[in-house]
């Protein structure tokens, strides 16, 4: 059925299935290609198309281009799907450039290029998107605190949530005492993604690797990018490629005190802990099996949440005496890491 719909709707031949990640993608001949779900209305699309543009102009290399169907279609229907194609650039990847020094490129590459799309537009908004989610999990917290017979999961949602409510409230006090978001330049703003980690980029093969797919593409602060990218090597507890990443990414961008401050605060958000209480809790009991991922998936943070926070820890000791001279990290607090 895959490889009926692929010639029916692009007039190409499947000769071989791959999967990249969670996509299903395919070979025609010499060139590579993935499906990707249509997710984000057509305005999102088009700015993020022309912000592809413009970075294939600016020499960013490998990005991949969308492929319309033979009726000239951006999406399409395939096994049942609204899908989006994308084709993987052709000519091998001469950059030399690694991982984060490509990142570094990307972000001076893509400076300034609003998009008119509130959506994309996270640039400036840290703060109101945090407090929205975190009154998100104090409603849940609530909800479950009032429940008569509660699942294991929620024993450990009541229990760990006061501290990662701590962590939430330092992260946007620091974003504000720090990071001074509200007073960012107008003129840092870049093309960031969604959740950048190291691997985020897909490979076809040795020559062509590095990929980028558009669809994945905001606008933002660099610091995004270069926290949730040292967020995924300490949650890993992978310190030499943490170290690797900011050595390449420095290559190209220096990181200045106030986008340190921001990196710490994203660090210091935990993310990771409020996206699985929001998967959990928005799709309660729809699904048994999802649930025990979902419980073995929060052991799982738990038992590495103190070799993260000593990870996240050192990290900001180690830059922010020469960023902020260290002043509010190190001072007293009344919470607990």
């Amino acid at each position: 059925m895959f490889e009926k719909n692929i010639y029916d709707q692009y007039g190409l031949y499947c000769d071989e299935k791959y999967q990249f990640g969670q996509y299903e993608g395919f070979r025609s001949g010499n060139r590579y290609y993935v499906l990707m779900p249509s997710l984000r209305r057509h305005d999102h699309l088009w700015v993020q198309l022309e912000w592809a543009e413009r970075l294939k102009v600016k020499g960013v290399p490998q990005i991949a281009e969308l492929v319309t169907d033979m009726g000239g279609n951006a999406v399409t229907r395939v096994d049942g799907v609204q899908q989006l194609l994308f084709q993987f650039p052709e000519e091998e990847d001469r950059s030399g450039l690694s991982e984060g020094e490509t990142l570094a490129m990307m972000h001076e590459s893509g400076k300034g290029w609003v998009p008119e799309v509130n959506d994309l537009h996270l640039y400036g908004h840290w703060l109101d998107f945090w407090e929205t989610r975190i009154e998100q999990l104090e409603a849940y917290h609530r909800t479950v605190d009032q429940r008569f017979q509660k699942t294991a999961f929620d024993q450990q949602f009541l229990y760990t949530f006061p501290y990662y409510l701590g962590r939430a409230e330092t992260a946007m006090q620091w974003l504000v005492e720090e990071g001074h978001e509200h007073t960012l330049s107008p003129y840092l703003g870049t093309v960031n993604h969604t959740r950048f980690k190291p691997g985020a980029w897909m490979v076809a093969d040795e020559n062509r690797t590095q990929v980028k797919l558009p669809l994945s593409f905001v606008y933002d602060h660099p610091a995004r990018d270069v926290g949730e990218c040292l967020r995924h090597c300490y949650e890993q507890d992978d310190l030499a490629l943490a170290t690797e990443f900011l050595e390449a990414y420095t290559r190209g961008q220096s990181i200045q005190p106030q986008m340190w401050a921001l990196v710490g605060a994203r660090l210091l958000f935990p993310l990771t802990y409020v996206e699985l209480m929001e998967e959990h809790y928005l799709n309660e009991g729809t699904n048994e099996g999802r649930s025990e991922v979902e419980e073995a998936q929060f052991e799982q943070l738990l038992e590495r949440e103190e070799r993260y926070m000593k990870r996240m820890s050192q990290c900001l000791l180690d830059t922010l005496p020469g960023a902020s001279e260290g002043h509010w990290f190190m001072r007293d607090r009344a919470f607990i890491y």
